[in-house]
């Protein structure tokens, strides 16, 4: 994109975390520019995403863990399940956007910032503290390493969502999240930086 096209992008953004970035922020290189003018791609390319994986990785483990154990958990998801579903899935991928933005921008604002810029687009909204933040937040003294309780968390949060209580549901979902995320992590380069997707793990 031309200096001129920046520049026009700078002045007629509606998104607020983007408005608040670039006040806060003295000078924003042309990288970051550049990450700007593709969030509202970069949302789209979550939505389908989010479809996607909804449908190829976590809609199937749900009815191979119906096979093995001979319940029906997926024909109890109706809309308002799908809904809520898409929703955990969607955060746990904004969250592998600000990790894949916290290794290029450690110890910065930007990260923050952009990642809450690619959730308004999305949804036209500002994260809550129940959204990916959630995620980022929440911590489990059980882990040794950190990384692992949003996996945790998102295997708990399905759970809920389908009143389930067996464990291994659970268990099942949260070992998904690799998979989610390494997804999720060619997405994003792709979109942002033009990195070309290779072939993808396939769930266990």
């Amino acid at each position: 994109m031309s200096w001129l096209g920046i520049l026009f992008q700078r002045k007629t953004t509606s998104n607020p975390a983007v408005k608040s970035l670039r006040r806060n922020q003295v000078k924003l290189d042309s990288r970051i520019e550049k990450i700007i003018t593709l969030l509202p791609k970069m949302g789209e390319t979550i939505r389908q995403g989010a479809d996607y994986l909804y449908a190829k990785v976590l809609q199937e483990q749900i009815r191979n863990y119906d096979t093995r154990f001979g319940s029906k958990v997926v024909d109890q998801i109706d809309d308002p399940k799908r809904s809520a579903i898409l929703r955990k899935l969607t955060g746990l991928m904004l969250v592998t956007f600000f990790n894949e933005l916290s290794e290029r921008y450690p110890d910065s604002a930007i990260p923050s910032a952009l990642s809450d810029g690619l959730h308004y687009e999305i949804y036209r909204t500002l994260p809550s503290k129940d959204s990916f933040i959630d995620y980022l937040t929440y911590r489990n003294p059980n882990f040794e390493d950190p990384r692992l309780a949003p996996a945790f968390k998102f295997g708990n949060d399905i759970a809920e969502i389908m009143q389930t209580l067996d464990l291994s549901f659970s268990f099942m979902i949260s070992q998904q999240s690799t998979i989610i995320s390494e997804i999720s992590r060619k997405l994003i380069r792709l979109v942002l930086f033009d990195e070309p997707i290779e072939a993808t793990p396939q769930p266990p």
